[in-house]
């Protein structure tokens, strides 16, 4: 029961934003068939909720796409593809046309919200939809009305780190509509409804402007400077075992910032609005601050004496930010739309930068990072990364500093744009000289640190010779 053509990509029409000089359609093809398995072979959870108090997920859209982008190969593509399928799970349940129908009636669409076994059902309804409609009308009703329908749903694209927000990105990236279908039926089987809550009433704290705005970078000064918010979380929601099984049973968005100090926070994210008349720098702002954490907060969350690391919870706000340029190309979204958009996604971040400690950035210490190879310009970093066996986080990461550097470079000299042109590079070399031979295990990510702001995090990261 497909309503869309299936996943085609073109090397010459759909490269992405930013891309390797060395795409072939052999490395196109066999992305779009790898793609297309997983579009109809796999759930986009990896693990039921129980099992670690958590969704994790299925990463393989992700890492597929930037794998092309950087130039993979065929066999690069299908070797990293095949190793992540090993722990990929099939879905509950297949789809079924009766409920698919039902989803019509918003009534009953809703009874099905935050159900991960009517993933599936709900691809197959957006694909109706998008069929019917068009993605531009699903994206008006779905994600950016202000009416029931969007206050839900555009919440929950942040659900999860992000995930369902980096899907429906790469759906306009690569003109791939049935990837659009599955963000929003990502979005659709999440509960995390602390995101919504405190999203939705910042929202409406932000219309009010009580205070004046500031860039994104300046509110996450203010987060590291107050004492409530900086405070909030904790290493221990990094160190929850069940034997030898790491878990979430407490969440530290949730449990820590949201529990501790989403009022402080809040009023620090309700300042961070975004003027719909300067949208193409306000989307290179929060691309450059959210890279190093983002590539500010994310490069810049190192820990000296140790060697330099990316942390594995900020550098999702890092690798999703990337996508608002889509956002940004898109003319059928209005340009209040897209201001709130990167609101929306501005304030996830703080959120982000929040439950890892509000690490103090030190882009000196990537500046002084020493490489690993004698050869370190973008096509030999792209080519690296394509052969690092993970999850698709680091390649992720690569690209999103890659992109950051391209979209800043005509703001540099402007104050708010923290990471400048000669750091970038530096940046990406050094993470992925903190890649290993075996950078994960199960879901413990051995290259990534998670809580760049304790000592603690950094225990088993070498002190840099």
């Amino acid at each position: 029961m497909g309503y869309l053509p299936e996943i085609a990509l073109s090397a010459r029409y759909t490269p992405g934003m930013t891309h390797a000089e060395t795409l072939t359609q052999e490395s196109a093809d066999m992305c779009s068939r790898l793609l297309q398995e997983n579009h109809y072979d796999y759930h986009i959870f990896t693990h039921e909720e129980e099992d670690k108090g958590v969704h994790l997920h299925n990463h393989l859209v992700h890492h597929d796409t930037t794998l092309y982008a950087l130039g993979a190969t065929p066999a690069q593509l299908e070797a990293h593809h095949r190793r992540n399928t090993l722990y990929q799970r099939l879905p509950p349940k297949r789809e079924e046309s009766s409920v698919v129908s039902e989803m019509a009636d918003y009534a009953r669409y809703k009874s099905f919200l935050g159900d991960e076994s009517h993933y599936l059902d709900f691809v197959h309804f957006f694909e109706k939809e998008i069929h019917d409609l068009g993605y531009q009308a699903v994206l008006q009703k779905y994600l950016v009305s202000e009416d029931e329908v969007g206050m839900d749903m555009l919440p929950r694209i942040y659900m999860g780190y992000v995930h369902s927000m980096m899907h429906i990105g790469i759906a306009l990236e690569f003109n791939q509509m049935a990837i659009m279908a599955e963000g929003l039926a990502q979005a659709a089987v999440h509960h995390d409804y602390w995101y919504t809550d405190w999203m939705n009433k910042v929202d409406k704290d932000a219309k009010r402007a009580e205070e004046s705005a500031l860039p994104l970078s300046d509110c996450l000064d203010l987060c590291r400077a107050d004492d409530i918010i900086r405070n909030s979380s904790s290493i221990d929601f990094q160190r929850q075992f069940e034997g030898d099984k790491f878990v979430m049973r407490k969440e530290m968005v949730r449990d820590g910032v949201c529990a501790n100090a989403g009022k402080a926070i809040g009023c620090v994210a309700a300042r961070y609005r975004v003027d719909p008349n300067d949208l193409d720098r306000a989307t290179a702002e929060l691309i450059n601050s959210a890279d190093p954490p983002l590539v500010y907060a994310s490069a810049g969350a190192q820990k000296p004496p140790h060697e330099c690391r990316y942390d594995f919870f900020l550098i999702h706000g890092t690798n999703a930010s990337i996508w608002h340029s889509a956002f940004l190309a898109e003319p059928s979204l209005s340009a209040r739309q897209k201001a709130r958009l990167l609101e929306y996604t501005g304030r996830c971040i703080l959120l982000l930068y929040a439950s890892m400690g509000c690490p103090e950035p030190r882009l000196d210490w990537i500046l002084t990072h020493r490489p690993r190879f004698p050869r370190n310009d973008w096509a030999s970093v792209f080519q690296r990364v394509c052969m690092h066996e993970d999850d698709g986080h680091m390649s992720k990461l690569v690209r999103a500093i890659a992109h950051a550097r391209k979209v800043s470079e005509p703001y540099d000299s402007r104050p708010e744009f923290r990471v400048k042109q000669h750091v970038f590079l530096p940046a990406a070399v050094a993470a992925v000289d903190g890649g290993s031979k075996k950078p994960m295990d199960g879901t413990i990510h051995f290259d990534l640190v998670r809580g760049a702001a304790w000592p603690e995090a950094w225990s088993r990261v070498p002190v840099r010779a």
